[in-house]
């Protein structure tokens, strides 16, 4: 009974919401038409694995994006945009919660199964008892939720004798017909199908529902449907050349089928038979119920292993992938593109793209140029960026973000397309946008560092006025972070030593340290204060809001 009175109060939030005049029927911009009121939109959330600031047409790289690129054409661009983190799986914690990498005590991140849920980790430093994902706000609000890709969140496996796995180099010995506990389900999905650890780690099999699902459905879903594997390459089918990592010491389990080179495929049609299906099923049972799909794609994470045909069939190539951009971190960032187009393409064949907001963008920053190779020599990932993933230097955590909700022309679009926005804003900004948008109520000790990116997105937030005071960075390695308050960045090391300051007005590339220079003392004092005061690198600490409870 609770709950329905929840959901129904979410309900008449949202719709007082999506009616009212100042958020949709105003101009965003002089000369754009007014926006009629209209129902909830489903929400695709989008997000890549290190596709750096430079990678995508619209930002500038050589690589054909198309499809993003039309995102970006039909709705905003945002300069600055940053991950929560400059590494995979802390920023993961942070986009499903809208609270930094450290809020659970794990700055570094939960990533493989043998590790538990970082959802779950010091959950009793909460009201609720755990990490709220903005799953749960949707579902709490009448959605219906769905997972799909890579997931790095950590988890719950078991061997043989019903043990918890809780040694990295014991998670092969793992019993498959037990399955995965809290996961997804537990944290706000309806349904969701993932790799517990993406394309790198291990298990190297898909779950579903915290069910191993065997890629061959008539294999039994247990250990007889696996096989280790070590470092190297591996045909498995016909359409591409798998390649396992990082189990060059201890042999990692996988499922006998399974195939980097159609892991983007797998998880792209699934997604779209989801969204098919759900549309296909309001239309059957008169119920209008919006979705919200999280799709966590594999690429442009390594191995680089492009299938040779998008459709799954190389029989005849009708959608090359593999050979496509003449080399192979840009065939997989290709496909990337492939990805997004059919989830777009499924959206309007369901007619239901003009009313879904859909986001996109990565989870750190570009990859090391050592590990990539581009077709056109001339692409550079990280344009004028200083460094790479897993720095805290801009090249570190400054993404592609991409934000678009209506038909892409002015009179019937919420964001104004076209549109480019040089806010400040960090990936997770976006849970805080859902809890706006839905009304549902935002606890105190939840969603501690996400601000709604709603009045950039309206237009209503004039761009001379800053959404974000400032954000806070958090390096590969967790314990060195930096701050930002408007063009000034500060470093502060683990030992909670300021080190280096920037203006990023006057020097984007990051080149003129300026923490010896005295006129800058004050500065720097108070930008370490204030660091310190939202994160003190102390795990056992629970810090502050940096951000207003909605």
């Amino acid at each position: 009974m609770l709950n329905q009175l929840l959901k129904t109060h979410a309900k008449v939030a949202l719709a007082a919401l999506l009616s009212s005049t100042t958020l949709l029927s105003a101009c965003v911009q002089s000369g754009q038409a007014t926006v009629e009121a209209r129902k909830p939109p489903n929400v695709v959330f989008i997000l890549a694995d290190d596709v750096g600031f430079g990678d995508l047409g619209s930002y500038g790289g050589k690589v054909p994006t198309p499809n993003i690129d039309r995102l970006a054409e039909e709705g905003m661009r945002f300069t600055d945009a940053h991950s929560p983190a400059a590494l995979c799986a802390p920023s993961r914690f942070s986009l499903l919660t809208g609270s930094y990498p450290y809020r659970n005590g794990r700055p570094g991140g939960s990533w493989d199964v043998n590790n538990s849920s970082g959802f779950s980790a010091n959950g009793d430093r909460t009201d609720a008892g755990r990490h709220i994902t903005v799953a749960e706000v949707m579902r709490e609000a009448g959605y219906k939720t769905a997972f799909f890709g890579k997931m790095h969140l950590g988890g719950t496996v078991y061997n043989e004798d019903g043990e918890p796995i809780r040694e990295k180099d014991k998670l092969n010995t793992k019993d498959f017909s037990r399955g995965f506990d809290d996961g997804l389900n537990e944290h706000g999905f309806d349904y969701w199908l993932g790799l517990p650890s993406g394309i790198q780690h291990e298990p190297y099999a898909f779950f579903e529902n915290g069910k191993f699902k065997p890629i061959d459905p008539s294999n039994p879903a247990d250990n007889s449907s696996t096989r280790l594997y070590r470092d190297g390459f591996y045909r498995i089918s016909d359409n591409g050349l798998s390649e396992i990592v990082e189990a060059a010491h201890v042999p990692a389990r996988g499922d006998v089928d399974y195939d980097s080179s159609q892991v983007g495929i797998q998880l792209t049609n699934a997604t779209a038979d989801f969204i098919t299906s759900h549309v296909e099923n309001n239309r059957r049972t008169g119920s209008d119920q919006p979705f919200m799909v999280y799709f966590s794609s594999q690429a442009i994470h390594v191995p680089h292993t492009p299938p040779f045909d998008f459709d799954g069939d190389p029989s005849s190539i009708d959608e090359q992938v593999y050979g496509k951009t003449g080399a192979m971190t840009s065939d997989v960032l290709y496909e990337l593109d492939l990805q997004v187009g059919k989830i777009l393409e499924t959206l309007e064949a369901q007619g239901v793209a003009d009313n879904t907001l859909i986001f996109f963008t990565s989870d750190n920053g570009a990859l090391w140029p050592r590990i990539t190779h581009y077709g056109d020599p001339s692409h550079d990932n990280n344009g004028p960026l200083r460094d790479y993933k897993a720095s805290i230097y801009e090249g570190g955590h400054r993404v592609p973000f991409i934000a678009k909700w209506g038909d892409g022309t002015p009179a019937n679009s919420v964001i104004r397309p076209g549109s480019v926005s040089d806010q400040l804003i960090m990936g997770l900004d976006w849970v805080a946008t859902m809890y706006e948008m839905t009304g549902v109520p935002m606890q105190k000790d939840q969603a501690m560092d996400s601000i709604s990116l709603l009045p950039v997105l309206t237009g209503e937030q004039d761009e001379s006025d800053p959404l974000r005071e400032f954000a806070i960075y958090q390096a590969g390695f967790a314990y060195d972070g930096a701050i930002r308050e408007g063009d000034w960045v500060l470093v502060v090391d683990k030992d909670n030593r300021a080190t280096e300051l920037y203006n990023l007005k006057n020097d984007l590339a990051q080149e003129y340290n300026l923490i010896d220079d005295k006129r800058y003392r004050n500065k720097v004092r108070y930008l370490k204060e204030k660091f310190l005061t939202y994160n003190d690198h102390d795990d056992d600490t629970v810090e502050p809001r940096s951000t207003q409870v909605l």
